[in-house]
């Protein structure tokens, strides 16, 4: 997994992160992080770092500028979900930014894995073009701080929460959903 983000986010981004040889590793996953990761045929497609926010975590070390003077979160049912990477659908393009199923795959795993363990809300810093992304396909992302997006790096970003609720369920589950409904029919 530390190598796949690797790929991801030093190769492919171009992230000044630290890297030990090929692997991307940071103090994060230090302190006892959830993992999850998607494969397929024996190769990692996804991955998710969770970590809850009553102890360290990026927002609110490292990225608290995006939450303009609001206080970091900081609950036992509120996470934060990092370094959430999928391969691109068509080769490594940075245009290529599409919300395939493989990255549903890896949001589902995230939202069960939440459900889960009592998580009722997760917190991210993501790029804008991610958030419009996510929203396009119904993801309910509200945006923390006044909203405003900041430029870390090269990238315009945000920080987001997104509540583990029914409606988040439908959006990832839309199968099992309708297939629910046409049960109770």
């Amino acid at each position: 997994m530390y190598r796949f983000r690797h790929q991801i986010f030093k190769e492919r981004l171009g992230w000044q992160i630290p890297s030990r040889g090929s692997l991307e590793w940071d103090s994060y996953d230090e302190l006892d992080p959830v993992y999850g990761a998607y494969y397929r045929r024996g190769a990692i497609i996804g991955a998710f770092r969770l970590l809850p926010t009553t102890g360290p975590y990026m927002l609110r070390d490292i990225f608290a500028e995006l939450l303009r003077g609001e206080p970091p979160p900081c609950a036992a049912d509120v996470w934060e979900l990092s370094r959430f990477a999928v391969t691109p659908v068509c080769g490594d393009s940075r245009a290529q930014l599409t919300c395939s199923e493989d990255m549903f795959e890896v949001l589902r795993a995230c939202y069960d894995f939440s459900c889960s363990n009592g998580i009722r809300q997760l917190v991210l810093v993501t790029s804008v073009a991610v958030e419009r992304m996510l929203r396009g396909v119904r993801v309910p992302l509200v945006r923390l701080g006044d909203g405003r997006p900041t430029q870390l790096d090269k990238v315009l970003s945000v920080a987001c929460r997104v509540a583990i609720t029914d409606e988040l369920y439908e959006v990832l589950h839309p199968l099992c959903y309708e297939s629910a409904l046409e049960g109770a029919a």
